[in-house]
């Protein structure tokens, strides 16, 4: 995947070459909208609309043909990059990306009938544990959501990591690790998930919302599991745990968040020095 970033950052023409020819590909848009976000992290904004224009076409045909969501992520990883590029601060990309799932809902609810059809099938052992079924359609929407803004995060963070690979080894780490949301956002986040997690007309809202929470409840315990020497196997937990009891796990990420924007967690605890023997 390095190398073809690095193919791609040759020039424009490579980059338009490489993000058009995963467009074309359905399943592998993802690499398309990760290489534009390095052009624009890289070069700006300018030497990315030609690159995105390029990679919209085959977008806009698979969307003729019912399937919207390459054009909707090219769109949406776009904005993110340019918003990071000129803030450098992944507050206001989290930010951004709840902007841009809730734009782009409606239409892949609208267009992504089959989809929503599997996630309702999905959901019938709700109905059966008595949740409104209109709660339930609410749920799965908000989860189509939910993953549409993964990815567009899991792109910008793929194309830093590649920014960060070829001009600034050890950039994206240092970054990522220091993600810290001010209290404002983090305190709004958590009150509407956990808060207002059972009113009906939120239901729809719970898993868009959750995505800026777990995301930096993961940044926190990558700095700290760094900054304490602590070793990959916290890790390999973590993520284990949250594939196993996901409810449970997510709930202890946004509460370290939440108490890393009141008390600076990181700033807090003292830096380990690895020995070297």
């Amino acid at each position: 995947m390095r190398k073809l970033a690095q193919y791609a950052m040759r020039g424009n023409k490579q980059a338009t070459i490489v993000a058009v020819l995963f467009a074309i590909i359905p399943v592998l848009f993802w690499v398309s909208a990760a290489i534009l976000a390095l052009v624009i992290l890289r070069k700006g904004y300018q030497a990315g609309a030609s690159v995105f224009m390029w990679s919209l076409l085959p977008a806009i045909v698979w969307w003729s043909g019912g399937d919207p969501t390459p054009a909707l992520t090219l769109i949406g990883v776009a904005g993110l990059a340019s918003v990071l590029r000129y803030s450098a601060n992944w507050a206001y990309v989290l930010v951004a990306s709840i902007l841009a799932a809730a734009a782009s809902m409606p239409i892949l609810v609208s267009y992504l009938q089959d989809v929503m059809t599997a996630f309702a099938e999905a959901g019938i052992s709700l109905q059966a544990e008595g949740v409104d079924k209109v709660q339930i359609q609410s749920l799965m929407e908000g989860l189509l959501g939910a993953v549409h803004m993964a990815i567009l995060l899991a792109c910008v963070v793929l194309s830093r990591w590649w920014q960060a690979a070829l001009y600034n080894p050890g950039g994206f780490q240092s970054e990522f690790h220091q993600l810290r949301l001010p209290l404002w956002l983090t305190g709004s986040l958590a009150f509407a998930v956990f808060g207002l997690g059972n009113i009906t007309d939120m239901t729809q809202w719970l898993f868009v919302l959750s995505i800026p929470l777990l995301f930096t409840g993961l940044a926190l315990v990558h700095g700290l599991v760094e900054q304490l020497k602590l070793g990959r196997v916290w890790l390999i937990a973590t993520y284990l745990g949250f594939v196993m009891l996901g409810e449970l796990v997510f709930t202890l990420l946004a509460l370290l968040a939440t108490l890393d924007s009141v008390f600076n967690l990181r700033q807090r605890l003292p830096v380990r020095v690895k020995k070297i023997e």
